[in-house]
């Protein structure tokens, strides 16, 4: 047995200690799943709103019917419209990370933490939003849907950072990048659907396709980088790969200094003196 193994080709062992490099492959029936958990968390959060709009349809009416003219907008208005956005946003958040994070569990393995970090994020963007919901629905009701649409791809964006820098924090740029790019192409989306459609069925909208986006652009993202990982053999957004004026000081920090000579301190002493 032990001839066998010392037998075996150099070039074998070698491959096999070749390190990976490149974040977790993705497949294209993973891809697809990621998709479904996406749109389903978004999903959700947008029932909630709809749940919602129904029970104080009376209050949000501005915003979920045809009415043109509105005499005086009401604080109750504003509160409920707030609270709305702040109970989609924080289900469809939670919900879409933790389906996400089922579908790859040998990459997501802090959900609880990422969970508990996008719950705090969401109550403090609620109050932070709070005085532009006031400012700018009294300046135009109109506003309302594009403040909702701010507040769902703010939250929507950073907790999917939240979820990448907790679990896998060596790529967290390919997070950041792939995440950046599903933002733009969702609110594309999203303009497309405004210029086209009634504003309250994009408000409905707006939490299935902002998810659904960063679950596959993201995904295709990572496929990408990891075929061009494969083809240079290099990981460029690695977060121990250094660039510019950064580059080669960790070697330089870790190389070990030579030892001076016995009569070095001496020469030194009279050099100086």
């Amino acid at each position: 047995m032990n001839e066998i193994e010392t037998n075996k080709p150099v070039e074998q062992i070698a491959e096999d200690q070749k390190p990976i490099i490149g974040p977790a492959k993705i497949s294209f029936p993973m891809l697809i799943v990621k998709l479904f958990a996406g749109v389903a968390g978004g999903g959700i959060g947008a029932l909630v709103l709809l749940v919602i709009s129904v029970l104080a349809a009376s209050i949000v009416a501005p915003i979920t019917s045809s009415m043109e003219v509105v005499e005086e907008i009401s604080p109750v208005f504003v509160f409920v419209v707030s609270i709305m956005a702040f109970l989609s946003a924080t289900a469809s958040d939670i919900l879409s990370v933790l389906f996400l994070s089922l579908t790859e569990r040998e990459k997501y393995t802090k959900t609880p933490t990422a969970i508990y970090h996008i719950f705090i994020l969401n109550v403090v963007l609620f109050i932070l939003m709070v005085p532009v919901y006031f400012l700018a629905i009294s300046a135009n009701v109109e506003l309302s849907i594009f403040i909702l649409a701010l507040h769902i791809i703010i939250s929507s964006q950073a907790s999917a950072l939240i979820m990448e820098n907790v679990s896998n924090t060596k790529y967290s740029l390919v997070g950041l990048y792939g995440i950046t790019f599903s933002i733009v192409i969702s609110a594309a989306i999203l303009f497309a659907l405004y210029g086209g459609t009634s504003p309250a069925i994009v408000l409905f909208m707006a939490l299935p396709v902002v998810w659904g986006s960063i679950a596959l652009v993201h995904g295709i993202f990572s496929m990408i980088y990891g075929w061009i990982v494969d083809i240079y053999d290099k990981d460029f957004l690695s977060l121990e790969m250094d660039y510019g004026a950064d580059y080669g000081k960790a070697v330089e920090s870790e190389a070990p200094k030579a030892p001076k000579a016995k009569d070095e301190a001496g020469a030194e002493f009279l050099r100086h003196n």
